[in-house]
């Protein structure tokens, strides 16, 4: 048996216990279609483009083949199953929570990423009564920093036009305090934040030994005063 095939057995043993994070159910259900190919990676690419499984269900043959990897027989695998459980089947439950509410999200971060192995950078899109509206998901190649270039964060606010934003990622490899890096970043997204309106209400970071929260830790508040549109320019007419 081959480093290939020993592969795909420790995953069906995975099904077998229900133990599966949302990328390996994809890999699983890729066998058949792929079944000499490596799905790893296909089926982090569908979930970075459509954000959720049920995301690569509702989406329309020509929206699957944009993504490298999915070919007419591949498109037409995942469009058919999708269609088959819209037809048979009450529809899918959403793959995170209707709304933001602190507890019940912090929650689903753990079941999201307890057996992530890379680092995913998630951002959720909120309307004024705190319903998820809108969801995109970056998947970086190694461990290490998933990263959303700030012109596409701008075109995801301009399409949903979020009252509010969450942010979310993980630390395969490390501890749930914020790196410096994280801290830029923050910075980045609330600046752009403030220039469209949208209030930033979390940064949240989950590692194995637990989960950090921007907002809990009073670190976001400071971020959120110091970088807006409205300091900056009072800082240039002092």
């Amino acid at each position: 048996m081959g480093e290939h095939d020993g592969h795909r057995k420790r995953l069906i043993e995975k099904l077998n216990a229900n133990n599966l994070a949302d990328h390996e159910m994809l890999e699983v259900l890729l066998f058949n279609a792929l079944p000499r190919r490596n799905t790893n990676d296909l089926a982090h690419r569908l979930l970075a483009e459509f954000g959720s499984i049920r995301g690569v269900f509702d989406a329309s043959m020509e929206q699957l083949k944009k993504v490298k990897g999915v070919g007419d027989s591949v498109a037409a695998y995942l469009f058919v199953i999708g269609q088959f459980y819209k037809r048979e089947y009450k529809p899918v439950e959403l793959s995170y929570p209707e709304k933001f509410e602190r507890e019940e999200f912090y929650s689903f971060v753990k079941r999201k990423y307890v057996n992530e192995r890379k680092e995913t950078l998630n951002f959720y899109f909120l309307d004024t009564d705190s319903k998820i509206i809108g969801h995109k998901q970056e998947i970086s190649d190694s461990s290490f920093q998933a990263e959303l270039p700030p012109e596409e964060l701008i075109n995801l606010l301009s399409k949903y036009m979020p009252a509010g934003l969450v942010v979310l990622h993980n630390h395969p490899l490390g501890e749930a305090r914020p790196s410096e890096t994280d801290d830029k970043m923050t910075r980045q997204i609330q600046l752009i934040c403030s220039m469209h309106n949208v209030m930033l209400c979390d940064h949240i970071i989950y590692a194995s030994e637990g989960i950090y929260s921007y907002y809990l830790d009073g670190k976001l508040k400071e971020i959120s005063r110091k970088y807006s549109l409205s300091e900056i320019m009072a800082e240039r007419n002092v």
